[in-house]
Protein backbone atom coordinates (compact mmCIF):
# COMPACT_ATOMS: atom_id res chain seq x y z
CA UNK A 1 0.00 0.00 0.00
CA UNK A 2 1.35 3.52 -1.13
CA UNK A 3 2.17 5.70 1.58
CA UNK A 4 0.35 9.21 1.86
CA UNK A 5 1.96 12.46 0.57
CA UNK A 6 -0.02 14.67 2.93
CA UNK A 7 0.48 15.43 6.37
CA UNK A 8 -2.40 16.54 8.31
CA UNK A 9 -0.90 18.23 11.37
CA UNK A 10 -3.16 17.01 14.34
CA UNK A 11 -5.49 19.49 15.29
CA UNK A 12 -4.71 19.32 19.12
CA UNK A 13 -1.08 19.35 18.76
CA UNK A 14 -0.89 22.66 17.16
CA UNK A 15 -3.80 24.24 19.44
CA UNK A 16 -1.42 22.88 22.42
CA UNK A 17 1.80 24.28 20.66
CA UNK A 18 0.00 27.68 20.53
CA UNK A 19 -1.40 27.79 23.62
CA UNK A 20 1.84 26.69 25.86
CA UNK A 21 4.23 28.32 23.57
CA UNK A 22 3.13 31.83 23.85
CA UNK A 23 6.57 34.41 24.28
CA UNK A 24 6.67 36.13 27.76
CA UNK A 25 8.00 39.36 28.93
CA UNK A 26 11.97 38.90 30.31
CA UNK A 27 13.26 41.17 32.19
CA UNK A 28 17.02 42.56 31.36
CA UNK A 29 18.06 42.57 34.53
CA UNK A 30 17.98 38.88 34.58
CA UNK A 31 21.48 37.15 35.94
CA UNK A 32 21.44 33.82 34.65
CA UNK A 33 22.32 34.01 30.63
CA UNK A 34 22.60 30.58 28.23
CA UNK A 35 25.17 30.86 25.00
CA UNK A 36 24.23 28.01 22.25
CA UNK A 37 26.15 27.27 19.48
CA UNK A 38 23.28 26.94 16.55
CA UNK A 39 20.75 28.87 16.11
CA UNK A 40 17.82 28.73 17.82
CA UNK A 41 14.99 28.00 14.84
CA UNK A 42 11.77 28.31 17.11
CA UNK A 43 13.71 32.15 18.55
CA UNK A 44 13.44 35.75 16.96
CA UNK A 45 16.58 37.66 17.23
CA UNK A 46 16.85 41.45 18.55
CA UNK A 47 19.94 43.20 17.72
CA UNK A 48 21.57 44.69 20.87
CA UNK A 49 24.95 46.12 20.64
CA UNK A 50 25.74 46.61 24.16
CA UNK A 51 24.01 43.29 25.53
CA UNK A 52 26.15 41.47 22.71
CA UNK A 53 29.25 42.75 24.01
CA UNK A 54 28.58 42.07 27.97
CA UNK A 55 28.01 38.81 26.94
CA UNK A 56 31.03 38.18 24.69
CA UNK A 57 32.99 39.35 27.24
CA UNK A 58 31.40 37.06 30.24
CA UNK A 59 31.16 34.02 27.77
CA UNK A 60 34.92 34.04 26.25
CA UNK A 61 36.76 32.63 29.11
CA UNK A 62 34.18 29.47 29.08
CA UNK A 63 34.35 28.81 25.36
CA UNK A 64 38.19 29.45 25.46
CA UNK A 65 38.37 26.69 28.16
CA UNK A 66 35.80 23.92 26.96
CA UNK A 67 37.67 20.51 26.00
CA UNK A 68 38.11 19.83 21.94
CA UNK A 69 35.99 16.47 23.05
CA UNK A 70 33.04 18.13 25.42
CA UNK A 71 29.74 17.89 23.56
CA UNK A 72 28.17 20.57 25.32
CA UNK A 73 26.57 23.07 23.16
CA UNK A 74 25.22 24.30 25.89
CA UNK A 75 27.33 26.86 28.08
CA UNK A 76 25.95 28.89 31.14
CA UNK A 77 26.81 32.05 33.10
CA UNK A 78 25.53 33.98 35.40
CA UNK A 79 26.73 37.92 35.23
CA UNK A 80 28.74 39.59 37.64
CA UNK A 81 26.86 42.35 38.95
CA UNK A 82 28.52 44.97 37.18
CA UNK A 83 27.47 43.69 33.76
CA UNK A 84 24.09 43.50 34.99
CA UNK A 85 21.62 45.71 33.11
CA UNK A 86 19.02 47.30 35.62
CA UNK A 87 17.19 48.44 32.58
CA UNK A 88 17.14 48.19 28.90
CA UNK A 89 18.07 52.27 27.52
CA UNK A 90 16.86 51.33 24.07
CA UNK A 91 13.25 50.66 25.41
CA UNK A 92 13.60 46.81 23.52
CA UNK A 93 11.27 44.50 25.22
CA UNK A 94 12.89 41.42 25.76
CA UNK A 95 10.94 38.18 25.21
CA UNK A 96 11.12 34.58 25.94
CA UNK A 97 11.44 33.74 22.42
CA UNK A 98 14.28 36.50 21.96
CA UNK A 99 18.07 35.54 21.23
CA UNK A 100 20.92 37.80 21.01
CA UNK A 101 23.72 36.76 18.37
CA UNK A 102 27.50 37.14 19.35
CA UNK A 103 31.09 36.42 18.58
CA UNK A 104 30.85 33.26 21.18
CA UNK A 105 27.19 31.77 19.73
CA UNK A 106 23.44 32.77 20.43
CA UNK A 107 22.62 34.19 23.55
CA UNK A 108 19.73 34.34 25.71
CA UNK A 109 18.34 34.07 29.54
CA UNK A 110 18.12 30.71 30.95
CA UNK A 111 14.35 31.44 31.07
CA UNK A 112 14.05 32.13 27.40
CA UNK A 113 16.35 28.68 26.75
CA UNK A 114 13.90 26.47 28.64
CA UNK A 115 11.53 28.29 26.40
CA UNK A 116 13.02 26.63 23.21
CA UNK A 117 13.74 22.97 25.06
CA UNK A 118 9.86 23.16 25.99
CA UNK A 119 9.72 24.15 21.93
CA UNK A 120 11.89 21.48 20.51
CA UNK A 121 10.69 18.68 22.51
CA UNK A 122 7.30 18.68 21.18
CA UNK A 123 9.07 19.29 17.73
CA UNK A 124 11.02 15.68 18.95
CA UNK A 125 7.98 14.39 20.42
CA UNK A 126 5.37 14.67 16.97
CA UNK A 127 5.99 11.86 13.80
CA UNK A 128 5.13 12.39 10.40
CA UNK A 129 2.96 9.33 8.97
CA UNK A 130 5.52 9.15 5.79
CA UNK A 131 9.35 10.92 6.61
CA UNK A 132 9.29 14.39 5.82
CA UNK A 133 11.52 14.92 3.26
CA UNK A 134 9.20 12.48 1.01
CA UNK A 135 5.75 14.27 1.73
CA UNK A 136 4.55 16.69 -1.08
CA UNK A 137 1.67 18.46 1.25
CA UNK A 138 1.45 19.44 5.09
CA UNK A 139 -1.77 20.50 6.40
CA UNK A 140 -1.77 22.55 9.21
CA UNK A 141 -5.23 23.30 11.37
CA UNK A 142 -5.28 27.25 12.23
CA UNK A 143 -7.47 28.40 15.01
CA UNK A 144 -8.68 31.95 15.20
CA UNK A 145 -9.76 33.51 18.28
CA UNK A 146 -11.12 30.11 19.55
CA UNK A 147 -13.95 30.45 17.12
CA UNK A 148 -12.90 29.75 13.34
CA UNK A 149 -11.23 27.27 11.56
CA UNK A 150 -9.12 27.56 8.60
CA UNK A 151 -6.45 25.00 6.95
CA UNK A 152 -2.40 26.41 6.09
CA UNK A 153 -1.07 24.35 3.32
CA UNK A 154 3.08 24.11 2.97
CA UNK A 155 3.95 22.60 -0.52
CA UNK A 156 7.00 20.80 0.17
CA UNK A 157 7.75 21.04 -3.85
CA UNK A 158 7.75 24.35 -3.49
CA UNK A 159 8.63 25.23 -0.30
CA UNK A 160 5.65 27.62 -0.27
CA UNK A 161 2.71 27.52 1.53
CA UNK A 162 -0.87 29.71 1.95
CA UNK A 163 -4.00 30.22 4.45
CA UNK A 164 -6.97 28.84 2.69
CA UNK A 165 -9.35 31.24 4.68
CA UNK A 166 -12.58 31.10 3.48
CA UNK A 167 -13.37 34.56 6.16
CA UNK A 168 -10.23 36.79 5.50
CA UNK A 169 -12.08 39.90 7.02
CA UNK A 170 -12.20 37.82 10.58
CA UNK A 171 -9.01 36.75 10.49
CA UNK A 172 -6.75 38.85 8.60
CA UNK A 173 -4.90 40.73 11.71
CA UNK A 174 -3.63 36.77 12.64
CA UNK A 175 -1.98 36.10 9.48
CA UNK A 176 1.51 37.49 10.27
CA UNK A 177 2.19 35.65 13.39
CA UNK A 178 0.36 32.57 12.20
CA UNK A 179 3.01 32.53 9.00
CA UNK A 180 5.98 33.26 11.55
CA UNK A 181 4.67 30.34 13.32
CA UNK A 182 3.93 27.91 10.15
CA UNK A 183 7.48 28.84 9.30
CA UNK A 184 9.42 28.20 12.21
CA UNK A 185 7.33 25.19 12.36
CA UNK A 186 8.29 24.14 9.12
CA UNK A 187 12.17 24.70 9.41
CA UNK A 188 11.95 23.08 13.03
CA UNK A 189 10.15 19.98 11.87
CA UNK A 190 12.80 19.55 8.74
CA UNK A 191 15.64 20.26 10.93
CA UNK A 192 14.67 17.24 14.00
CA UNK A 193 13.33 15.19 11.50
CA UNK A 194 15.29 14.63 8.19
CA UNK A 195 19.61 13.77 7.61
CA UNK A 196 21.65 16.40 7.15
CA UNK A 197 22.01 14.91 3.61
CA UNK A 198 18.45 15.99 2.26
CA UNK A 199 18.03 19.31 1.27
CA UNK A 200 15.81 21.69 3.58
CA UNK A 201 13.47 23.87 3.40
CA UNK A 202 14.38 27.07 1.28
Amino acid sequence: MAQSKTWLVDRSFWQSREQNNEPQPVPWECKEWVCIDREPLWGTEVTHNRMSKILDTCFFKDIQNMAPSDSGRVTRRTLPDQFSPKADPDEIQLMTDNYIIGTEGYYMPRESFLYLRKCERMIEKITPPTPIHLLDHIIIPINVRQSHWFPAHINLQTRSFSLLDSSQDYSVASYPQQKMLIWKFFKMIWTTHVSGETPGPY
